[in-house]
């Protein structure tokens, strides 16, 4: 009895020596160019952005930039800016095209891509995984979009 509970002790030593698993805490944001003049973006407003309605700021026609690095970005950005599943938000887009002239937003699939074409325009607007850029002093965190 004795050896067992050694053995249990040197377990749970074990087990308390190990470093703890990362927590994930991700966090999705809606990010501009650190040159850019947007200051806030309530929801709405980022929802007719990304529906391919006009939204000016301070003068300036902003641009909707898709970010489709990550399945999981897509889902949430799906979810979470648009309320719409990935089908019905393709063809609401294409009318828009087709019937009203309205250009569709650029898709990137890669995000070091993404984050460089935000930085280059101040009247872009995307978004990315705080991790991402919480270090880039080309971009600017304008609000958290998601969270876990």
């Amino acid at each position: 009895m004795p050896k067992l509970a050694l053995m249990v002790m040197l377990g749970v030593g074990l087990l308390l020596d190990c470093p703890a698993p990362a927590l994930a805490n991700e966090e999705l944001v809606l990010i501009v160019s650190a040159q850019s003049n947007i200051d806030q973006l309530d929801s709405s407003l980022v929802r007719k952005l990304f529906l391919g309605l006009t939204v000016n700021q301070h003068g300036d026609r902003l641009r909707p930039l898709l970010n489709e690095s990550d399945a999981k970005i897509k889902d949430l950005f799906l979810r979470n800016i648009v309320s719409m599943s990935d089908s019905t938000y393709d063809r609401y887009v294409l009318r828009l095209s087709l019937l009203q002239g309205r250009q569709q937003p650029v898709v990137y699939k890669d995000k070091n891509s993404l984050i460089h074409a935000v930085a280059a325009d101040p009247s872009v607007v995307s978004y990315v995984w705080a991790k991402d850029v919480v270090n880039n002093a080309q971009i600017r965190i304008v609000r958290v979009i998601w969270h876990d």
